[in-house]
């Protein structure tokens, strides 16, 4: 359980009590909003796959960007509770019968795919990077098979050691491949984003 002084601090978080009084289901949304802005990233009526979507501000935006004809899906090992206009899964996405569940939804793929997905943080630095850049190459195979071309990919990331390689690969799979650290992250946070256009291929 976190410590009464962190509790504090978060309850003090200007981003924390934005999304209380927005309605949003955490600050992180606030991230999300800052890399919309900037890159432009979502349009009315597009699909998107939503990746560690857990507890559902990223859907949440999503869903009002792309409106009443788009289609946001969300999927995430812990249950959330409903959204409207948002699809939710539990489940594993490396699970063959959660895929199929997903590609049900979006039978011609995504048009975003965009990953707030992160470890189980052990407090060693190597291990928790490395493990953050593993579930992003995983978000990156999956764009293969369910992000259409030219699509959008969002996805967050621990840096370290690895993450040159990540990078390098992520340069090869699209026309626009950027880091980014919104104002929301916290300062002690290592946290990035890898923001990434013109979908290509997937090497």
């Amino acid at each position: 359980m976190p410590n009464p002084s962190w509790f504090q601090k978060r309850l003090q978080d200007p981003f924390f009590k934005k999304a209380h009084r927005e309605n949003f289901r955490s600050r992180a949304v606030y991230k999300l909003e800052e890399i919309h802005q900037k890159y432009k990233l979502f349009r009315s009526g597009q699909r998107v796959l939503d990746l560690g979507a857990a507890p559902g501000s990223w859907s949440q935006f999503a869903a009002e960007q792309v409106g009443r004809k788009g289609l946001v899906v969300g999927i995430d090992l812990l249950e959330i509770e409903p959204l409207e206009s948002v699809k939710l899964i539990q489940g594993d996405i490396r699970d063959p019968e959660r895929q199929k569940e997903i590609r049900g939804h979006a039978h011609s793929g995504f048009d975003v795919i965009i990953s707030d997905m992160a470890p189980n943080t052990t407090g060693v630095h190597h291990a928790d990077t490395e493990n953050s850049v593993e579930l992003v190459y995983l978000a990156l195979d999956l764009c293969k098979d369910w992000l259409r071309p030219g699509g959008s990919f969002v996805a967050k990331v621990f840096e370290g050691g690895e993450y040159k390689e990540l990078h390098t690969r992520v340069k090869k799979c699209f026309e626009f491949a950027k880091s980014f650290k919104p104002k929301a992250s916290l300062a002690q946070s290592r946290e990035i984003f890898l923001v990434c256009q013109g979908f290509l291929r997937s090497p």
